[in-house]
């Protein structure tokens, strides 16, 4: 597919710069034949002042009729135009149709995990956080899984972080697992938020117990 657009666009490239070319020489055709009319016509006009008689020269009405369908006999110019709006029109779907096909790859990948439940403890300067993961069945399998909570203070700040392994660290589509996190040096928390990863990076998870996403307020 990449060496189709890059051919395609290489053409259209051409065809613009041939076009372009085309039409210089045109023009320059057309103004190198005006000044040789205009230098008949000076000629004819200088004869017939001199002469006295009223002889015709040259017909002004068949020079402007040449003029104006100089252009109209250059069918070249019609086909080139023609062919750039087609290479244009034909690389603009490609791209239309790259970009729609990365959008559906991205959003037809494999479904989040489902936090299912959550609730904590909080004793002296420990949190505790326990809750229920589950794989849906639109899932793909996730091996290694770990729960990773991150706790912070009224104002926002960080307090302290605290990890483990699920009971289950391997997850099937339709797997659910249980976890305990425990966060030591944690005196005042006013937030937590839960996260999941594997060796490979963070897990996307969505929050099914309600409308709050990936947070848990502390009381």
């Amino acid at each position: 597919m990449d060496l189709v657009l890059l051919t395609l666009t290489t053409l259209s490239l051409a065809a613009a710069a041939g076009f372009g070319a085309l039409s210089w020489r045109v023009g320059l055709e057309e103004r190198e034949r005006s000044r040789a009319r205009i230098a008949a016509l000076s000629a004819a006009m200088g004869d017939a002042d001199s002469s006295g008689t009223d002889e015709p020269g040259i017909a002004v009405g068949s020079v402007v009729e040449r003029t104006a369908t100089a252009l109209g006999g250059r069918p070249t110019i019609k086909f080139a135009a023609i062919g750039v709006m087609a290479l244009t029109i034909v690389v603009g779907a490609i791209v239309g149709y790259r970009s729609h096909g990365s959008s559906a790859a991205a959003s037809s990948g494999p479904a989040p995990l489902e936090l299912m439940s959550m609730r904590y403890q909080h004793e002296g300067s420990t949190l505790t956080v326990s809750g229920l993961v589950r794989n849906p069945t639109g899932g793909s399998p996730v091996n290694g899984l770990t729960a990773v909570v991150f706790a912070f203070d009224g104002s926002g700040g960080f307090v302290s972080s605290g990890r483990a392994t699920l009971d289950f660290s391997a997850l099937a589509p339709g797997d659910e697992s249980p976890f305990v996190v425990t966060v030591p040096n944690a005196p005042s928390v006013a937030r937590y938020r839960v996260s999941f990863r594997t060796g490979t990076g963070v897990v996307r998870h969505v929050d099914r117990r309600g409308a709050t996403v990936l947070a848990q307020a502390v009381r």
